[in-house]
């Protein structure tokens, strides 16, 4: 009887163990495939990070108008290539070279207070490609001045013109 108990608990703790240890594998694999990251396109949050997938073309020029408190606001947009990701690890970088569209807008900026930024409703149909947010371009530059509007708390708002 007392053999028996022991043989079990130590079963138990043998199974215990082992689940810890190969847990972590099976989440990651589960998560990683449920996802299926890199099948859609990818975008970098800040110029250093761009550069490092090299994938960066170019800093855009920009003027914030009309802004309340601004203390504090980053934003910086930029050009990059479109990339995804591939299959086996997030910080490989793929270049997307079939597509009509290979160009993002993107956006180094700070995201402190909730502030939202989003292209005027008007300046969506000066984008050759545009899916509900993010910019998309067929030449590395945008042929017409675009705006974004700014929303945030504290009654921050205002426009960001871009070329």
């Amino acid at each position: 009887m007392k053999k028996s108990i022991v043989t079990i608990f130590f079963l138990l703790v043998v199974i215990f163990v082992l689940s810890m240890m190969v847990f972590p594998y099976i989440s990651n694999f589960v998560g990683w495939n449920g996802y299926q990251v890199w099948k859609n396109r990818s975008k970098t949050e800040s110029i250093k990070e761009s550069k490092r997938r090299k994938v960066f073309v170019r800093e855009l020029n920009y003027k914030i108008i009309d802004s309340g408190d601004s203390k504090g606001f980053y934003f910086k947009p930029y050009l990059e290539r479109g990339y995804k990701v591939s299959n086996k690890s997030i910080n490989d970088t793929r270049i997307i070279k079939d597509t009509r569209y290979p160009y993002n807008i993107s956006f180094d900026r700070n995201l402190k207070n909730g502030i939202a930024i989003y292209y005027k409703k008007e300046d969506e149909k000066k984008l050759d490609s545009f899916d509900g947010y993010w910019g998309y371009l067929k030449q590395p530059y945008i042929k017409d001045t675009l705006h974004l509007k700014i929303d945030g708390e504290n009654n921050y708002h205002g426009i960001i013109k871009i070329w």
